[in-house]
């Protein structure tokens, strides 16, 4: 059972940089005020956003919510209103931790907003918290449907889920040169216009692991995620997310690195290329890891290379499905893919196409 004291022990370690499950987390700068924090009464949103303001006036605060209760955002924070849309709790502009366990945060109005905003010079930790129902959507193009993060964000024993943006990321949108990750996470049902789940703009750094990216919807490319950045998963599963209209049903990366070590990418659905992943210019590693049962509408059931240079290490692509082209398995569009101890094997209705571009597929 997660306790107040254990989730405050995992947010502290992730401000000062130590582990957390196995999992070096981001440094903040400086130590948080001492003293405990009291714990804000269930639902108190009034109390909540006023220690939040707290916070960002002291450079660096800690907030306990109330185990299990709901905090129900009614209307957007009293602040100006930027070019990136509303948020519904104060922009973070100091060093802040938010320990749960078991609490929400969610969205209960018809005005659209997001449930937080990190900025530029701020840093967020959630540990043992749900982020739900934001909606980045007054504007075309509007990112980050639950969080936007623009400055460095650590999620901890957390959910994100249920959120929407009109633009890219609708779990969370990392902005370019912003930072973030996910230990031991959910981020499921989401909905955006690229990156379903979670987005990363060029320069942006993504570090996920043990962690769920499952059932999120992008309109365009990248269903749980489009990675413009430098991203790392780490036994973490990409399961049953959908892109509606393009490519990359899990992950959809162009440019930058992605590396997956001990991943499971799995039963995603693309509308067009790349049922599990599709690579449009990045370097990207898989390491032990299963490309398996996910479904392209067109070409590269499991893996698309558009541009770019892919490598499989000991890891297996089986299963998957081009509907209505070839590469069941890999389609080979541009760029390059290797395979060392990999095995592609029982798609449909090929291994890797076109014949004979991929060496040791046939």
């Amino acid at each position: 059972m997660l306790t107040v004291k254990y989730m405050r022990g995992l947010a502290l370690a992730a401000l000062l940089g130590t582990s957390v499950s196995g999992t070096a987390t981001p440094a903040a700068a400086g130590n948080l005020p001492s003293g405990g924090a009291a714990v804000v009464p269930c639902g108190d949103v009034a109390e909540l956003t006023e220690r939040i303001d707290r916070a960002n006036a002291l450079g660096a605060g800690a907030i306990v919510l109330a185990p299990g209760c709901t905090y129900t955002l009614t209307a957007p924070a009293d602040e100006p209103v930027g070019l990136n849309g509303a948020n519904g709790l104060p922009t973070i502009t100091g060093r802040l931790v938010i320990i749960g366990p078991g609490a929400t945060i969610t969205r209960g109005s018809v005005t659209p907003f997001r449930i937080a905003e990190v900025a530029a010079q701020g840093s967020l930790v959630l540990a043992g918290v749900t982020i739900s129902g934001g909606s980045a959507t007054a504007a075309a193009g509007t990112p980050g449907g639950g969080i936007l993060n623009q400055g460095t964000l650590t999620v901890v024993n957390s959910r994100i889920t249920d959120n929407t943006a009109s633009g890219a990321g609708g779990g969370i949108a990392v902005a370019s040169g912003a930072r973030a990750q996910l230990a031991n996470s959910t981020v499921s049902e989401n909905t955006g216009s690229d990156g379903g789940g979670l987005h990363v703009g060029a320069s942006g750094r993504l570090t996920v692991a043990t962690t769920s990216v499952v059932d999120n919807t992008a309109a365009s490319t990248g269903g749980g995620l489009a990675t413009f950045g430098t991203t790392v998963l780490s036994s973490t599963k990409v399961r049953e997310n959908t892109t509606v209209g393009f490519e990359g049903g899990g992950i959809y990366t162009a440019t930058g690195t992605l590396t997956v070590n001990a991943g499971r990418i799995e039963d995603n659905t693309a509308g067009s290329y790349g049922g599990g992943i599709a690579n449009w210019g990045s370097t990207v590693h898989l390491r032990s890891t299963v490309v398996d049962e996910n479904t392209a509408t067109d070409d590269g059931g499991g893996l698309y290379n558009n541009t770019g240079t892919t490598r499989l290490i000991s890891s297996r692509v089986t299963d998957n499905t081009a509907q209505n082209g070839q590469g069941g398995g890999v389609y080979l569009a541009g760029g390059s893919v290797s395979l060392t101890a990999a095995l592609v094997a029982g798609n449909d209705p090929d291994q890797c196409a076109p014949a004979g571009s991929v060496s040791g597929c046939s």
